[in-house]
């Protein structure tokens, strides 16, 4: 038989040779083998994507999840702080400094007023004379001008000191002399000298009070002169000699003055300003927002440098917070008006008062000074001129305090959203040895006492409710801890576990719960002394509580499911798009503890589903040991037909979801899974091949 066919071959292949009639290629169709793709649907690949499935030390796998249950901001430490303060800053003094006037009263100018006497008297000038009494001289006139220090002032208090000195070559006797105001005509200063002997010096003052007027312009007046001359003694005549005259005006306290002043503070004011936290007793307060301003109103004919100084503020380049406004100088009988606001950010304000006062809290102070600078131009000032000055604080929010914080109840009652276990599994599961904890963790530098008063679990058909012994027990939460001012605080953590000898907590876990509600209570230093000051609140942390659950994958159940996802090119398995469907043979060797099946989703590039390739048996579960652990691996062999439709999508597929639904034999109770077990599935196409 096998010559016959050999024959037959070479018969027909010399006869096309030969022939070559043009005819059409025989259109064949036949049977191939084509691997598509390997996989291993292993428990572990999904542990790497989802960090809630993980393993235990024995390697059991565990599913994991925390969710955030409540978390319990701290009210604001202290309310918006916003004040005003109201001045009338009146001038408590203005400072004159000494003033000196001087003046000299020449021999010759004397001679001047004694006739035919002083004409020989100014003719000997340069020789050595013998001088005759001297009687009856005067009045004389001389002005002392003080007019480049001051126009008038009125005092409450100062001095008028007046110096001479006879620098004559002759005694001088029975001198009578004042001082007195130009304009006014009023005497300041008047008095007789029984000697003046040559050379020798007088002082003279009086105290000038009860808003004494003095003018710069003064006139001081020599009313009589006597002189016994030089005693039949020759001397030297020298007409430029003089009687030095020097009037210092000292100690000046001005109620009023029109004068060149000189730069000084004219007040400088200090006030309280109190914050008002609930019961807390702050040291001091971080500011994150604020402003302060000044409105100010002045009738100085002078400008005013306003300096507005928290002391107590400063930030981190440790600048303290103040400004300096100048408000121009007011017109006689006029008004200036000033205006600034600027914003306060990020400053450390102290709260402990004034600086050496003991056991204060909540206080800060403000300085407010204002003074002239020494301009040289003469102005009026009076202590009846004032600069109203409206200064300010608005909406000064601090997000941290240190100090005492108080006693604080923080409430929540809330129902949130969690990840439900149904995204792990699908199907009903008996759930065993599940442990679930409420972690709490205070980032509040004060202990606080914690409550749960409820606890619900809930679908969207169902709601358990928990039941547990310490249900509105109060727990002590330790404080928290500041690394750095403003850092993060490290928190204080204290942990509740529930597990099904104490609790119900099982039930609420068992129906998938997609929401958690709550009731929860914290007291901020509860039974707590107020006397630890080292204690602080950032107002952006507070209380956190999570929920925490370990549930190992312990089960019994009836179809639950774990998916997993691979990428698929057709066109790497059949370029030519020769295959004309066939087989899809799915060969699995199972090491899990149950019967698979396998459903094969067939996605486009936009994820979308364009068929969904079903197994019709199931894949048989692993042999397991006594301790119903899998030992081994089970091989199945499937076929999935795939004609028409089913290749279409096949070919235009860019995703695999391979989607294993899982059953356990009743009778063998609760089994458990493993990280270690796996499925391995392999695909062959098992198609018609076209040769055309």
């Amino acid at each position: 038989m096998k010559n016959l066919h050999a024959l037959c071959f070479l018969i027909l292949t010399l006869g096309v040779l030969g022939c070559r009639p043009d005819v059409q290629p025989a259109d064949w169709e036949v049977d191939t083998l084509v691997p598509i793709l390997k996989t291993r649907l292993d428990i572990r690949d999904l542990t790497d994507l989802d960090t809630s499935l993980q393993s235990a030390s024995d390697g059991q796998l565990q599913i994991v999840f925390r969710e955030p249950l409540a978390s319990l901001k701290p009210g604001e430490i202290a309310p918006p702080f916003n004040e005003e303060f109201e001045n009338t800053a009146k001038l408590q003094t203005i400072v004159l400094g000494t003033r000196v006037i001087r003046n000299r009263i020449s021999l010759g100018t004397i001679a001047m007023q004694m006739g035919l006497q002083g004409a020989l008297l100014v003719a000997a000038n340069g020789t050595s004379q013998v001088i005759p009494p001297i009687s009856n001289v005067g009045p004389s006139n001389f002005n002392i001008d003080a007019t480049d220090f001051f126009q008038s002032m009125t005092l409450r208090d100062g001095w008028l000191v007046l110096r001479l000195e006879n620098n004559f070559p002759i005694d001088l006797t029975n001198l009578q002399y004042n001082i007195q105001n130009v304009n006014a005509g009023s005497f300041i200063l008047q008095n007789t000298i029984t000697s003046l002997p040559s050379g020798a010096v007088h002082y003279d003052s009086i105290r000038l009070i009860n808003n004494f007027l003095i003018e710069g312009n003064l006139v001081a007046s020599l009313v009589n002169l006597d002189s016994p001359g030089s005693n039949g003694n020759s001397v030297l005549v020298d007409t430029s000699d003089a009687i030095d005259l020097r009037v210092t005006l000292d100690k000046l306290d001005p109620v009023s003055a029109t004068a060149v002043f000189p730069a000084q503070n004219l007040f400088d004011e200090t006030a309280e300003a109190f914050i008002y936290p609930p019961s807390a007793l702050l040291t001091s307060v971080h500011v994150a927002e604020g402003d302060i301003f000044m409105d100010a109103a002045s009738t100085i004919n002078d400008s005013i440098n306003l300096s507005y100084i928290l002391p107590g503020a400063v930030n981190q380049n440790g600048d303290t917070l103040q400004f300096l406004r100048v408000i121009p100088a007011a017109p006689n009988g006029q008004v200036v008006n000033e205006y600034v606001e600027i914003p306060v950010v990020d400053y450390n304000l102290e709260l402990n008062g004034m600086p050496g006062s003991p056991n204060i809290h909540n206080t800060f102070y403000t300085t407010f000074i204002g003074s002239i600078d020494s301009t040289g131009r003469q102005i009026s000032l009076s202590l009846q001129d004032s600069v109203f000055v409206r200064t300010g604080i608005r909406n000064l929010i601090a997000d941290r305090g240190y100090g005492f914080l108080g006693y604080d109840t923080i409430f929540s009652n809330e129902a949130i959203e969690i990840e439900a276990l149904s995204d792990f599994f699908e199907g009903n599961i008996e759930l065993d040895d599940v442990q679930l904890s409420i972690e709490v963790e205070n980032y509040i530098g004060a202990p606080f006492g914690f409550k749960i008063l409820e606890l619900n679990s809930s679908t969207e058909n169902q709601q358990r409710s928990l039941s547990w012994n310490q249900l509105g027990f109060e727990f002590s939460v330790p404080r928290a801890q500041e690394p750095s001012p403003g850092a993060k605080p490290t928190p204080g953590r204290f942990t509740l576990s529930l597990d099904k000898n104490t609790s119900n907590i099982q039930d609420l876990v068992e129906i998938f719960p997609t929401s958690v509600d709550y009731k929860m209570e914290a007291y901020m230093n509860s039974s707590v002394p107020n006397s630890d000051f080292s204690q602080f609140l950032n107002n952006n942390y507070g209380i956190e509580a999570n929920l925490a659950a370990t549930i190992p994958i312990q089960v019994g159940l009836d179809s639950i499911s774990l998916s997993d996802t691979t990428t698929f090119n057709y066109m790497e398995v059949d370029k030519a798009m020769r295959m004309n469907g066939g087989d899809l043979i799915l060969k699995a060797a199972n090491n899990y503890p149950f019967d698979c099946r396998v459903d094969i989703i067939l996605l486009n590039n936009g994820n979308e589903v364009l068929d969904t390739l079903k197994t019709s048996d199931w894949i048989l579960a692993a042999p397991l040991d006594a301790d119903q652990r899998s030992i081994g691996e089970k091989e199945t062999t499937l076929k999935i037909p795939i004609r028409d439709q089913k290749l279409w999508a096949l070919q235009n597929t860019a995703f695999m979801i391979f989607k294993t639904s899982f059953r356990t034999d009743p009778q063998n109770g609760l089994v458990k899974i493993y990280s270690d077990n796996y499925i391995d599935l392999q695909l062959i196409a098992d198609f018609k091949l076209s040769t055309d």
